[in-house]
């Protein structure tokens, strides 16, 4: 029962950190396009804006969908806003096993390794995309302008 009583921003780093998470939702493992050669899995992305917060559709003040001017539904985001924000979540992996978890044996890809699906996944900085990236509302994430 862990964050029941915390805030939502605390339950979605739990969501986002956790292997078990990470492997269901294909991020973990997840590199740059430097790093990588192809572009970010955008899954996990579009899961945590479609599902998890933003949802489809902008909604008006009383929750109703809010309309344009030819009567279709405002869209909250685009394929492009997917594609930069599947590379907030790149450089996630895996801590090493340690000889004390339960799960050893217990693999979800392979029965002879050891895999650590307990402790919260760590990023690796040579598999993350140190870029800048925009935010929906075209200002840049983190602090709001980019270092580079």
């Amino acid at each position: 029962v862990r964050h029941a009583f915390g805030s939502f921003r605390d339950v979605l780093r739990e969501v986002t950190y956790s292997p078990m998470m990470g492997s269901y939702l294909t991020y973990q493992g997840n590199r740059a396009h430097a790093a990588g050669g192809k572009f970010p899995d955008e899954n996990f992305a579009r899961e945590v804006m479609q599902l998890f917060t933003i949802g489809m559709y902008k909604l008006l003040p009383n929750g109703t969908v809010q309309m344009d001017g030819a009567g279709h539904p405002v869209e909250t985001y685009t394929n492009a806003d997917i594609m930069d924000f599947a590379k907030v979540f790149t450089g996630f992996d895996e801590q090493p096993s340690r000889s004390n978890v339960e799960s050893i044996g217990i693999s979800r890809r392979r029965p002879d390794m050891n895999e650590n699906d307990i402790d919260p996944m760590l990023i690796k900085v040579q598999y993350k995309d140190v870029f800048p990236k925009r935010g929906l509302d075209g200002v840049y994430l983190g602090d709001t302008y980019p270092l580079c």
